[in-house]
């Protein structure tokens, strides 16, 4: 894993630079000499300078040099001129800030520096009229960018710094960090296994992290479906690096409902009814081949103990495919418990599966049943909804398409929790570079990553044609643009045994207290010979700043 060493030498030198002669008073001239010293003026004052970067720059490059020049703008207050290197006219006496591969001979020459520095390489080199920022890729040039950003721009006084006129970087990033055009960096710090068991094979992981209990606050809890039987409750104290199991839960007040699949766990943030702010709450759907319930426990001791206390509907089974299936929970804005799952009872209006919610202000008596997501096409089967809220800015929820090739990943936004424009389909989730997921999936929202937070969200497939791994999505922009990032997470479909359908079946996130995305997801070793049965349920831990 490479640092960025180079940049802490190279700013230790420009202190060490700096310090000497910093008594004198120079005046506001170029240089003043005085008896024995010879001081230059070295500062670098944002106003002064013009962004140049590439006409033939990509558009990605494009977005981070906007991006680039409203950080300036919010750290500083300076709003920076910028143009196309073609189009400005060039002088050795203008100041400029050269981003990318630039018509600009200080480019070049940057360029030959970077060619001995190996790939996945960046330089910011000062060349006393001209600062150049670049990068062996596109890629490596935001990385540069965001260096700039954090280690001059963010630590400026007033929009003026103090930089050497030969100052120079060349830099690097680990390959655990990626970057967005928005130069926002995605960070893996940390991957560890919650579970490795024979028969169980775990599917359908969830997390939780207490926000609301006091001392406690800050443990964490993983859940997954067990053989489709039980819900096991695991719990960390050293911030997922370890895990034990505390419990197992399951069908209480029918026990001959011996299906137990698609857990849900849940932290009350405030109170409901009679339960208390920081109740554990775990939704699932119970069930046989005639009958399926949507049901909720609780717990009051962290999870040691659960009581199946509210049926909030119920209809088929498994076996008269007119169920319902996958629950979410999320307290509205008036402190209402909202419980979304997929409904497949109203085949005579719709002919299939439609995404609904009820709504409940004591957790034990519901309102009627509402629409989410409820197309008038009866081909369509939208299913396994969820929802983050996204700060104050409103909602978005994600969901199957089923009926589409390949299951494709849907999004739709709303200012409200419970008022869905529901009989349109929604948006196609889809990258900017025309990635897209299909299947399974799940969304969260961390107010880490920029004035508008990051939506993060996966599926389980990214090619219908070949069932390849999905990557992780992000928008910085409540849901408008999407960008793909690899998934940290490792699961190996198809397989030389052929396709297995328990493959990351419903991945899950989590935000953290931090700020930081919990991430879950089961694979199937590649040495287990009945992969089928045997599953690793890992979890890692990812950064955005």
């Amino acid at each position: 894993m490479r640092r960025i060493i180079a940049f802490v030498l190279a700013f230790i030198t420009v202190i060490a630079v700096f310090g000497c002669g910093k008594n004198e008073e120079p005046k506001n001239t170029d240089s003043v000499t005085t008896e024995n010293t010879v001081i230059e003026d070295n500062s670098v004052k944002f106003s002064d300078y013009q962004i140049i970067y590439s006409a033939r720059a990509s558009k990605d490059v494009e977005s981070a040099v906007t991006e680039f020049r409203k950080n300036i703008k919010e750290y500083t207050g300076i709003s920076m001129d910028f143009d196309y290197d073609a189009l400005a006219e060039e002088s050795d006496s203008w100041k400029e800030i050269l981003i990318g591969k630039t018509n600009r001979t200080e480019s070049e020459e940057a360029s030959e520096i970077l060619k001995n520095a190996g790939a996945d390489s960046f330089i910011i080199k000062n060349y006393g009229k001209k600062i150049v920022i670049l990068g062996t890729s596109d890629n490596d040039l935001m990385f540069g960018l965001n260096a700039f950003l954090n280690n001059f721009v963010k630590t400026s006084s007033g929009g003026v710094l103090e930089m050497a006129d030969d100052y120079q970087i060349v830099g690097s990033h680990d390959e655990e960090t990626a970057i967005l055009p928005s130069l926002v960096t995605v960070k893996t710090e940390m991957i560890s296994t919650v579970e490795g068991n024979y028969n169980k094979w775990a599917t359908y992981g969830r997390l939780l992290q207490l926000k609301y209990n006091g001392e406690n606050n800050g443990v964490l809890f993983a859940t997954s479906q067990w053989a489709g039987k039980s819900f096991p409750l695991y719990r960390s104290d050293d911030d997922g690096k370890t895990w034990k199991l505390i419990s197992e839960i399951k069908e209480q007040i029918t026990p001959a409902l011996s299906g137990n699949w698609q857990p849900e766990i849940y932290e009350l943030p405030v109170d409901v009814g009679l339960m208390p702010a920081g109740t554990l709450l775990l939704g699932g759907c119970t069930h046989n081949e005639n009958i399926s319930r949507m049901c909720l426990w609780r717990s009051y001791d962290l999870g040691v103990t659960w009581e199946e206390f509210t049926v909030l509907d119920h209809a088929g089974g498994a076996g008269q495919k007119n169920g319902m299936w996958e629950p979410f929970m999320i307290c509205d804005e008036d402190g209402s418990l909202v419980v979304f799952y997929s409904d497949e009872t109203d085949v005579h209006e719709y002919g299939g599966q439609r995404l609904v919610f009820r709504v409940s202000k004591n957790g034990e008596d519901w309102g009627e049943k509402q629409y989410c997501v409820a197309p008038a096409d009866k081909k369509l089967r939208p299913g396994m909804v969820s929802v983050a809220k996204m700060g104050d800015e409103g909602y978005l929820i994600v969901y199957e398409m089923i009926g589409e090739s390949g299951g494709p990943v849907y999004y739709k936004t709303s200012d409200s929790l419970t008022n869905w424009d529901y009989q349109t389909k929604g948006k196609k989730l889809t990258g900017t570079g025309g990635e897209f997921t299909g299947c399974t999936p799940y969304c969260v929202w961390t107010p880490a990553g920029g004035p508008h937070g990051t939506v993060v969200a996966c599926g389980r497939f990214g090619s219908s044609s070949t069932r390849t791994q999905s990557k992780i999505f992000l928008s910085n922009d409540l849901g408008k643009t999407w960008r793909a990032i690899d998934n940290p997470l490792v699961w190996g479909y198809p397989n030389a045994e052929g396709y297995n359908p328990n493959y990351a079946y419903s991945l899950g996130f989590m935000v953290g207290t931090d700020g930081a995305v919990y991430h879950i997801a089961n694979a199937f070793p590649d040495k287990e010979t009945d992969r089928y049965k045997y599953t690793q349920l890992k979890m890692c831990k990812i950064i955005i700043e």
